[in-house]
């Protein structure tokens, strides 16, 4: 862990050095508050800081309240050195975002209890944060293929319809979903389906590129958002992914299980007012494909009514 040590009395801030090093802290030293305010609102800023009260250019209180203030998410424990005893004193250097205080002259027992204290807020803080990231993981990806969830795909497929409206480009849409699926789970089980729905999820990676936003948005949907993408583009893409699933299969005892799918194709038209008005278009240009004989795609007059048709026996 690092720590920062600001204090301009230069036998006071060598002391506090060689006692947090002997605790296996990296430490940085400096002379004054502009410079340890300087260092706290760098990127790569120590997490524990000691500062001094009283310092040159810029008081230890005041380079709290600025971290408060203008980082306040900052993952930074801030301890007062200082040889101001009242409780008055004490309150203000609290109210100045303060975490602790140590009186001067320091006892090491006493800093090393202090400084124990807030690497334990540090450490619950990161695994506040680390839990937080997961959960927040867990919500926006699929659990089963990894691709992103519904809401994390319409939130995405927003910010891509605005872009593409504002600056006027293309933004194609694929609206995907697996031939007969049902029967797949009947007469294999579930298990299979899901490795069946993991590796279609694996060809739209592979089919994908790196700007594109492939997802799963139900149980055997898919939708593809494919920015900076025309028309025939989309179809191109669409294709491939047709073509790949083909080739797939799933051992199962005794047998190989293969799939294929069926997919709308659309690209977004100045008409659309949100990415769900592109959507309904793509779901019925999918329903075309499945009337059409499924294991193919499909792509609609960018004219006609967007209106989305129920699938039978998908």
């Amino acid at each position: 862990m690092r720590a920062l040590v600001a204090d301009d009395d230069r036998m006071t801030a060598e002391i506090l050095s060689r006692t947090l090093r002997r605790w296996n802290f990296d430490v940085v030293t400096v002379a004054d508050g502009a410079a340890a305010w300087e260092y706290l609102k760098a990127a790569s800023a120590p997490t524990l800081a000691i500062l001094d009260w009283m310092m040159p250019n810029l008081e230890g209180a005041e380079v709290c309240r600025r971290v408060r203030k203008e980082l306040p998410l900052a993952n930074l424990y801030l301890i007062l050195l200082t040889a101001l005893e009242s409780r008055s004193d004490v309150v203000a250097g609290l109210d100045a975002g303060a975490d602790d205080y140590v009186i001067k002259p320091f006892d090491a027992e006493e800093l090393r209890a202090r400084v124990q204290v807030g690497v334990r807020v540090l450490t619950l803080q990161a695994e506040l944060r680390a839990a937080r990231d997961e959960f927040e993981r867990l919500a926006s990806t699929d659990s089963l293929t990894g691709l992103c969830s519904r809401r994390l795909w319409f939130e995405q497929g927003a910010i891509e319809f605005d872009r593409s409206r504002r600056y006027g480009r293309p933004l194609g849409l694929l609206m995907a979903d697996l031939d007969f699926f049902k029967r797949v789970n009947d007469t294999f089980g579930h298990e299979t389906g899901d490795e069946v729905l993991r590796r279609f999820a694996q060809v739209l990676r592979d089919q994908c590129r790196r700007s594109d936003v492939p997802g799963r948005v139900g149980g055997e949907e898919f939708a593809v958002l494919l920015p900076e993408t025309p028309i025939r583009a989309a179809q191109e893409v669409a294709r491939r992914i047709v073509e790949s699933c083909r080739r797939v299969t799933v051992p199962v005892p005794g047998a190989q299980v293969t799939f294929s799918c069926s997919i709308g194709v659309t690209e977004m038209t100045p008409a659309d007012d949100a990415i769900e008005k592109s959507l309904q278009r793509a779901d019925a240009a999918l329903y075309q494909a499945k009337r059409s004989g499924r294991d193919r795609s499909a792509t609609l007059p960018l004219d006609e009514p967007s209106k989305s048709l129920p699938v039978a026996a998908v």
